[in-house]
């Protein structure tokens, strides 16, 4: 990200800062009343920027500062193992196919997908029984790919394994993987999020992930999937230790601030908390297919935005996109949006996002939303620290997503100031931008 500005124009605040600020926060997390049980972190939309800069300033290390230290997978070997695909895709398999005319043994998928679905694909070769490979003394996982048929997809998502932080897509690391030919794709670990702390550092197996925008029938070919060790400095090697890479990945991604969005005051749907799927929010699709996706093309990277808006969080599953000028500008609205105002949108039913929230003074509250929906649209719902709290239903249908406007929908008590988990529940056919919370009147129900 070359953006040193938000679209308000505050300025970025030092790594140093961030950090200090994770610490001297400490006490007041200690003290706030969200559930025992909660995992998740604020998102902290400084820290965020600190952390797209540095990605976006780091070296991109060729090839050949990697070596082969492992074949987790070689063909000339391996003749078992079981794979995986998502249901509901009809004539979708994965099986472990004969050589072909190169001599490879494949891992072969094959899908067939309808329209705005995603296709998801796994192969595991080591049973759960048995003990995985640990990931910490590795620099990078690498492995020989081949795409094919008629149609194929316009971005690939891959992971190590079914736990993953995230998938990342294969196009910074490998641009022309969906040309018909073989591939060496090596993607650094650091690109995965995956550190030593992590719950989970043994990989037994990968996951490939990939959406559509238009039905697609395709094929995809896995060989010789192994990790690879960083060479030393001075041997074609990167100029600094994966350990300090990983060491500070992990930094950046716990220094957010101990404190959340406050209310009374704008909450922004995008910067829901840092904690991923099942903690932090719930999506249908593994794939954030709008900002992983839809904006990598060239005509949805608007001038009027930067490299923030068209990434951002692109690499969680929730579905994000900002306010566009010829999407959501070129028609009459309720109430226009600001320009690359961040939204929620791709919504589906039983998708849900955590936010912890800073109460400053406890009451009745009015909820603003600024949305766009469709027909048949279901109420919003909020929770409070995991307990039903308010429904919304929105009133006035736009008709469209891209049709916005800013309506009271409901009201909510919080009986108590403080730190509290509040939790968005939404359905089929929204885009979500923002909810303003005014304060109606003061004190307990």
């Amino acid at each position: 990200m070359n953006d040193n500005h938000s679209p308000c124009g505050s300025r970025i605040i030092p790594l140093t800062w961030v950090i200090l600020t994770f610490f001297s926060g400490a006490s007041l997390r200690a003290q706030a009343a969200l559930p025992l049980d909660y995992r998740g972190q604020p998102f902290h939309d400084a820290a965020y920027r600190v952390l797209q800069q540095a990605e976006a300033d780091r070296p991109v290390v060729p090839y050949r500062a990697y070596e082969a230290a492992r074949v987790l997978w070689d063909s000339s070997t391996a003749t078992n193992g079981v794979g995986w695909v998502n249901g509901g895709d009809s004539g979708a398999f994965a099986r472990l196919d004969e050589r072909d005319a190169e001599g490879k043994r494949l891992i072969h998928f094959h899908a067939v997908t309808p329209n705005y679905r995603y296709a998801a694909f796994g192969w595991q070769w080591t049973p759960l029984t048995e003990k995985g490979v640990d990931l910490q003394d590795y620099a990078a996982v690498s492995f020989s790919l081949k795409v094919s048929g008629a149609k194929k997809p316009q971005e690939l998502f891959f992971g190590v394994s079914a736990e993953e932080p995230a998938p990342v897509s294969l196009r910074p690391f490998q641009p022309a993987f969906a040309d018909g030919g073989w591939h060496r794709v090596t993607i650094p670990l650091r690109a995965l999020k995956w550190t030593p702390a992590a719950t989970n550092r043994e990989v037994r197996g990968i996951s490939l992930k990939t959406f559509v925008w238009n039905a697609s029938d395709f094929d995809l070919f896995v060989d010789n999937v192994g990790l690879e060790r960083e060479l030393p400095v001075g041997k074609g090697g990167a100029h600094s230790a994966v350990g300090e890479d990983w060491k500070a990945e992990a930094i950046r991604w716990t220094s957010t601030p101990a404190w959340g969005q406050s209310i009374p005051g704008k909450i922004e749907c995008a910067f829901y908390d840092l904690g991923g799927e099942g903690v932090a929010y719930h999506d249908t699709t593994p794939i954030n297919t709008l900002s992983a996706v839809l904006n990598q093309q060239p005509l949805h990277q608007r001038p009027h935005a930067t490299p923030y808006h068209w990434n951002f969080r692109r690499d969680e599953g929730v579905d994000i996109s900002f306010v566009k000028d010829f999407a959501d500008l070129n028609h009459t609205n309720m109430a226009d949006p600001p320009i690359n105002q961040l939204y929620i949108g791709g919504t589906e039913d039983g998708e849900w996002c955590n936010y912890t929230v800073v109460v400053k003074q406890a009451g009745s509250y009015r909820i603003i939303a600024a949305y766009g929906n469709v027909a048949g649209a279901k109420p919003l719902r909020f929770d409070i620290d995991h307990q039903p709290a308010a429904e919304c239903p929105c009133p006035v249908i736009t008709t469209s997503m891209h049709k916005w406007t800013r309506e009271e929908v409901g009201r909510i008590t919080f009986a108590e100031p403080g730190t509290h988990l509040l939790t968005l529940h939404y359905e089929r056919g929204y885009n979500l931008g923002y909810f303003e919370f005014e304060l109606v009147k003061a004190g307990h129900k």
